[in-house]
C-alpha cells in the first residue's frame, strides 16, 4: 500500500469518527434544552454545544475536501493530519469538561458528551499515527 492510500484511509477513519461525534452531540442538544436543574443555564449550554458541533462539522468538511484534493493531485498533506489532531485534542478536552459537569444530573447528556470526547481523541490518535506511518514508509 502506498502513502497515498494510507492518507486516504486515515482521512476516512477520522471523518467517520467525527461524524459519530457530531451525531452524539445532535442527540444531546434536546436533552440540554429540557434541563430543569436549579441554577442551570440550558440555553447557554445548548448554544455552546451547538457551536462545538459546528466546529466539528467544519473540520469534517475540511477533511472531506482534503480527500478530494489528494485524490486529484496525489499530494500528501501531513500538516492537515497534525492540525486536525491538535484541534481535536483541544475540542475533546473541552467537551469532556462539559461531560463531567452533567454526570450528577443528566446521565444521557454526560454519556453522549463522553462519546463525543472519545471519538475526538481517537481521531486525533489516528491522525498522529498516520503521521508516523507516512514518515516511516519507504518510497519505492
Amino acid at each position: 500500500m502506498d502513502t497515498f492510500e494510507i492518507q486516504r484511509k486515515t482521512f476516512r477513519i477520522v471523518s467517520v469518527l467525527l461524524l459519530i461525534s457530531v451525531l452524539a452531540l445532535i442527540a444531546v442538544i434536546p436533552k440540554l434544552i429540557q434541563e430543569t436543574y436549579p441554577g442551570g443555564l440550558p440555553k447557554a449550554a445548548a448554544i455552546a454545544t451547538s457551536v462545538a458541533m459546528g466546529v466539528r462539522l467544519l473540520i469534517l468538511l475540511a477533511i472531506l475536501y482534503g480527500i478530494r484534493l489528494t485524490k486529484r493531485k496525489f499530494k500528501i498533506n501531513k500538516e492537515i493530519n497534525l492540525v486536525t489532531a491538535i484541534v481535536l485534542i483541544f475540542l475533546g478536552l473541552i467537551i469532556m469538561d462539559g461531560a463531567f459537569a452533567y454526570v450528577d444530573s443528566l446521565l444521557f447528556v454526560s454519556i453522549g458528551m463522553f462519546l463525543c470526547a472519545f471519538c475526538d481523541l481517537a481521531a486525533a490518535i489516528v491522525s498522529v499515527t498516520a503521521l508516523f506511518l507516512l514518515r516511516t514508509k519507504k518510497k519505492k
